[in-house]
């Protein structure tokens, strides 16, 4: 191969996976044909999977199984933790109960006005 390694932007269209992008620009910077560029390219993905699995894998708890109770209230945390972190207060009666209640109070309404009109 003519060239070893790669740009440091062409490296990261690569461990971005974006392949197409990375094999015409490398083409067109270096002057030479698609075929070319997409060895050299091949060949650092290649290198670069070599050297991912020469590392050890980090030492990570193994996760516990977790029931759809305790994902859920994992992601409400997160989602508070979110909003405060954006000063985000949240109302106290949600826009749903708000609408239900609209709904339910024009429903009475109409209902109360059919029952007078026919009584």
């Amino acid at each position: 191969m003519a060239q070893s390694t790669l740009p440091s932007h062409i490296k990261q269209l690569v461990d971005k996976k974006n392949y197409v992008i990375a094999i015409k620009t490398h083409a067109q910077e270096q002057g030479i044909s698609l075929d070319e560029a997409k060895q050299q390219i091949d060949a650092y993905e290649n290198q670069a999977l070599a050297a991912n699995s020469q590392t050890p894998p980090t030492a990570h708890p193994a996760p516990s199984a977790k029931t759809k109770e305790q994902g859920f209230s994992t992601l409400t945390q997160g989602l508070d933790n979110h909003l405060k972190q954006e000063n985000i207060t949240l109302p106290l009666l949600p826009r749903w109960v708000k609408r239900v209640s609209v709904i339910i109070l024009v429903i009475l309404i109409i209902g109360w006005l059919f029952y007078r009109l026919f009584k």
